[in-house]
């Protein structure tokens, strides 16, 4: 495994944790996310330790970035404090489990093979955020795609959204008019205006894009749901 974390004490603290573990390794260390990166694709580590709450780095972004180099890798993202919109960005950006850096060491040894195991992990009060969460928003398709295209750095007009959404959804230019209310060829500036955020023209690949965002953001909401129930 890799460890993510500006603080040495802990990267330390944790390789001195596992060192009579048989089925766990430090294997490498990264301060910041530039290292991480850097780190990962030397080491290729099958789970990676986050401390969300670094400075100077990106921890969403950095998510992202190892999830997309490797859709197996498990991410564990460790925060100090419960700050609501960074722990659900961290869930949307692909993160396994979210824990409190405060989880003795056995606990946080039992978090990091739960994951290992392709279970979702969450700590006792990141599970009562995200029951908050699912509970407000009533899995809003629209919305969810909003933060997973945000979770990637994409950032849609309401009106663009909206059109996207449809888009994903398989509804016909005339039938989008008629639903928001624009003529047929505002539609179609929309769209154009849609294809160059992709850099596609392709509506066939652009909506299955759409569509698996939309199926990977309800699935981890419902997940985190029924893990946190059980």
């Amino acid at each position: 495994m890799m460890v993510v974390d500006d603080e040495q004490l802990f990267s330390d603290g944790v390789q001195a944790l596992l060192i009579q573990k048989e089925d766990m390794q430090v294997v490498t260390t990264a301060t910041n996310g530039k290292s991480a990166i850097l780190q990962f694709k030397a080491y290729q580590p099958d789970l990676v330790l986050i401390d969300i709450h670094m400075p100077h780095t990106d921890a969403i972004k950095l998510i992202v970035h190892i999830k997309e180099s490797d859709a197996d890798v498990k991410i564990l993202v460790l925060t100090s404090f419960t700050d609501e919109d960074l722990i659900v960005a961290a869930i949307y950006a692909g993160a396994d489990g979210v824990v409190l850096k405060k989880l003795n060491g056995e606990h946080l040894i039992a978090c990091m093979r739960s994951v290992m195991q392709n279970e979702v992990v969450f700590s006792g009060e990141v599970a009562q955020i995200l029951v908050k969460r699912i509970l407000e928003r009533k899995l809003d398709k629209r919305e969810l795609l909003n933060e997973a295209l945000k979770n990637r750095g994409i950032y849609l007009s309401n009106r663009e959204l909206d059109v996207a959404y449809l888009l994903a959804e398989g509804v016909s230019n005339k039938d989008i008019a008629n639903r928001l209310y624009l003529s047929e060829g505002t539609v179609k500036n929309y769209i154009s205006s849609i294809y160059q955020t992709f850099q596609t023209n392709n509506r066939k690949q652009l909506r299955a894009y759409f569509q698996e965002l939309l199926q990977k953001s309800q699935t981890d909401e419902i997940n985190a749901l029924y893990h946190i129930l059980d």
